[in-house]
């Protein structure tokens, strides 16, 4: 070897990339709105960093998509900013394929080849340009990514344009020559509005204003109110439908509220401000990368989770947001638990008609120290930080009481623990926070107020029209089964006697229904109403404003309905304790008239003896009045019965299925098994003792089934047997103890009040009966009939009604 080896070279390497490099960055899946997000965060940054811009100036972002029509050589897409603009050198640097003016932590633009990948992604020619408050000119940059790769350089050329106002700032990306895949996918019918959209949700939280959201008052919480254009229609943030944070349920003693706070702070720790590690400790370089560039920064886990208005299949789930941008929407992985020794994953969330209803817990939490994924559309999971703040908001345990005790785990406290138990119900009234009508959930209406709010409508802003149908169906519950005052009925009926022969008629649908009641009929009838004095003559007007005074509106049965040749008609339905006359003055269940902007009103006297002594049902009458009045304004052939059946299907909350049965059913029969737990704990060795053979088999081979770790033997003498009980074995507890099961214990049905024993095993006969019907519909797997699914409905209404209070 010569001694030339031995000496040190001069030499450099050029390691500059090839220029083919930024067109394989094209390659990298990025959906257009991902593609537009890169370019919005750049802009979102500067508005974050300038402490100068007041909030009367926010900051705009201006998207130009390609409009259909455009010729394809013609097209284009255009970010464009009132940001604070560039310098030369600032230009240069963030035009640099991998690099990136912001730091690792604290700005939306995270990684360098953001910029890189999205304009990659979108065509071949980038124009920037960009410009500050008294610079005379733009200074303008292209790149031409075929040129660059022909003439395999990286650089570019820089022009300067002069600008007629000098106070004009911010920076505006052209890119043309777009990719065919991008430009058809861009040119899509409501591709604008569909982007819009995913805007409005990704930045939610950046785009609404500090007072769009009154349930979440915190400072910190609150909006940024930047705005942003897609073609010159504003971006509307997705806001929340929550309830209020002032709304509270009672869970053991405590009241909770339905929104939850979140402001955790975390030990400080110092973040290296290129390669992002972070260092619990002071270090004098970085140990990932060997940068000196560190910054000792605070770690928060801040936000919020809350109850949404409505329940939704997949319109729930927390948000997870880095530096005010979504990362994560709706996710719902926060459910699961997930065993930390056997790596099984266990959905907790949603269980009460979760298959049918879906969920309602929402939030957004801000976790600004979390690494994130290149394409932003995750975080690191694997990452300390990931784990600590997930623990951090739903807990290290199951969410499921029993399930928590079962494992080991103390009871879960955290944020989602708490709503999860205390809002896990979803019977109608304010104990769960439920609309309701007529003893069950308005699911569907709820659903259906969430997109009146969405679109902005004023009257539903708040929670109050949920919080009526609550209230509302918390005053079914506590008069059903009381007679109505007779004075209110006597003085109402007093006032029908001095109009009922003078009022003008409304309709003829009783007559042509069938439904009227011909003289002779009732007490009620025309025989009975007596000449009414001139001077008692009331109006059409103000007969129906007393209906209307003395009613409330069946929130389940109102709502746009349409019907073959016509257009929709907006309907409301009032049950209304003011007995009814029809055209002719004879006293009936049911009536209507239309009224102005296509809207018609039904009212039905629910006291009218067809439904109290008869046992209809009030909203049977109502659909068939409606579907007999759109009929008449149709002028259609179809027949008051097939119309009927197309009202009733337009009003979802009416319809029961065997799965919505069966569902509702396991969701009684746990509430059931909650409550005998209560009991079992002190008494569990004498309620197994008691169960026959075939009761204490179905429970064995059920547990065995779901829970395989369960020592069974142990599980007959703690209690832990009773959630697998099937309705017989839980009927044949309440036939061998009905002193331990009912008085209020599990069931509020009388047993020890009783001195007769006939008395005494009526009612345990009626009870135990009820739950063995249960059990037979459940094991009816060969489909069950429209007689079975109606005998299942009103078991299951009878057992709740007879369900003793959960002790919280």
């Amino acid at each position: 070897m010569t001694s030339d080896a031995n000496q040190t070279s001069s030499d450099v390497l050029d390691l500059t990339p090839s220029p083919r490099l930024l067109e394989v960055l094209g390659d990298i899946p990025y959906k257009p709105w991902q593609c537009l997000a890169e370019l919005i965060d750049n802009a979102f940054d500067d508005f974050l960093s300038d402490d100068a811009r007041g909030p009367q100036n926010p900051g705009d972002v201006y998207i130009t998509l390609p409009r259909q029509g455009v010729p394809d050589a013609d097209a284009f897409v255009c970010v464009a900013d009132n940001g604070r603009g560039m310098s030369r050198p600032q230009l240069e640097l963030a035009l640099r394929a991998g690099y990136s003016p912001n730091s690792r932590y604290g700005s939306l633009g995270l990684f360098g080849m953001g910029f890189n990948i999205a304009t990659a992604n979108l065509g071949s020619i980038t124009e920037v340009r960009t410009t500050r408050a008294g610079d005379e000119n733009w200074l303008i940059a292209e790149i031409n990514f075929p040129e660059m790769q022909q003439n395999k350089s990286f650089t570019v050329p820089l022009r300067q344009e002069p600008k007629d106002d000098p106070t004009v700032h911010g920076t505006e990306i052209t890119v043309s020559k777009l990719r065919s895949d991008k430009r058809s996918a861009l040119r899509r019918s409501q591709v604008a509005s569909t982007i819009r959209e995913q805007l409005g949700r990704v930045y939610s939280y950046l785009l609404r204003d500090k007072n769009a959201v009154p349930e979440l008052p915190q400072t910190s919480l609150a909006g940024r109110g930047f705005r942003l254009y897609v073609n010159g229609t504003a971006v509307k943030p997705r806001l929340p439908c929550i309830w209020s944070s002032s709304r509270t349920v009672t869970y053991q003693g405590s009241q909770v509220k339905a929104v939850k706070y979140i402001d955790h702070d975390l030990t400080p720790a110092w973040a290296c401000q290129d390669c992002g590690h972070w260092h619990r400790v002071s270090p004098e370089e970085c140990i990932e990368c060997g940068s000196e560039n560190l910054d000792l920064r605070e770690r928060k886990i801040v936000g919020w989770v809350g109850i949404q208005r409505y329940l939704h299949l997949s319109d729930f789930g927390v948000d997870f947001l880095r530096n005010g941008r979504k990362i994560l929407v709706a996710d719902r992985d926060i459910f699961s638990w997930e065993h930390p020794d056997t790596g099984e994953s266990i959905v907790e969330y949603p269980i009460e008609f979760g298959s049918t209803q879906g969920g309602r817990i929402v939030g957004e939490i801000h976790l600004d120290h979390v690494p994130v994924t290149y394409q932003k559309n995750d975080f690191k999971r694997e990452s300390r930080d990931w784990i600590t703040a997930i623990q951090h908001i739903r807990g290290e345990g199951p969410l499921q009481p029993r399930k928590a005790k079962s494992l080991r785990f103390d009871a879960n406290t955290s944020a989602i623990g708490e709503l999860f138990n205390a809002f896990r119900r979803n019977d109608p009234g304010t104990k769960c926070l439920i609309p309701g009508e007529g003893g069950k959930p308005l699911h569907d209406k709820a659903r259906e107020w969430a997109s009146f709010f969405r679109k902005g409508l004023p009257e539903y802003a708040t929670d109050e029209k949920w919080f009526e149908a609550a209230q509302k169906a918390d005053r079914f519950r506590t008069e059903k089964g009381k007679s109505r005052l007779e004075d209110n009925r006597t003085s109402a009926n007093s006032r029908v006697s001095a109009a009922a022969t003078t009022s003008r008629p409304t309709s003829d649908v009783l007559i042509r229904t069938g439904l009227d009641f011909l003289e002779g009929d009732s007490p009620g009838d025309s025989s009975s109403i007596a000449e009414p004095a001139a001077e008692a003559v009331e109006t059409e007007e103000q007969r129906f404003t007393r209906y209307r005074e003395h009613a409330s509106s069946m929130a389940d049965l109102s709502g746009a309905v349409s019907v073959a040749h016509l257009g929709k008609r907006y309907i409301t339905v009032y049950d209304t304790i003011e007995p009814l006359i029809d055209h002719s003055g004879r006293v009936t269940p049911c009536v209507s008239r239309t009224g102005q902007g296509n809207t018609v009103e039904v009212y039905v006297n629910g006291d009218h003896e067809v439904f109290r002594e008869f046992g209809r049902d009030p909203r049977d009458y109502a659909v068939i009045e409606i579907a007999e009045v759109l009929r008449a304004l149709a002028n259609t052939s179809d027949s008051t019965a097939r119309v009927a059946a197309e009202v009733i299907t337009q009003f979802p909350d009416q319809r029961f299925t065997d799965a919505s049965m069966r569902e509702r059913a396991a969701v009684l029969l746990n509430r059931v098994r909650e409550q005998l737990e209560t009991v079992g704990s002190l008494h569990s060795s004498t309620l197994w003792n008691s169960l026959p053979q075939v009761d204490k088999q179905a429970a064995e081979k059920h547990a065995a089934s779901t829970e395989p770790r369960l020592v069974w033997d142990d599980a007959t003498l703690s209690g832990e047997f009773i959630p697998h009980l099937t309705p017989d074995g839980i009927a044949a507890l309440v036939r061998a103890h009905p002193e331990l099961l009912l008085d209020d214990a599990v069931f509020t049905t009388k047993w020890s009040t009783w001195n007769d024993p006939e008395a005494r095993a009526s009612q345990v006969s009626r009870l135990s009966r009820l739950l063995e019907v249960i059990g037979s519909f459940l094991a009816n797997t060969n489909g069950n009939t429209r007689v079975d699914l109606a005998i299942m409905r009103l078991t299951l209404d009878a057992i709740s009604t007879e369900m003793a209070e959960a002790a919280e």
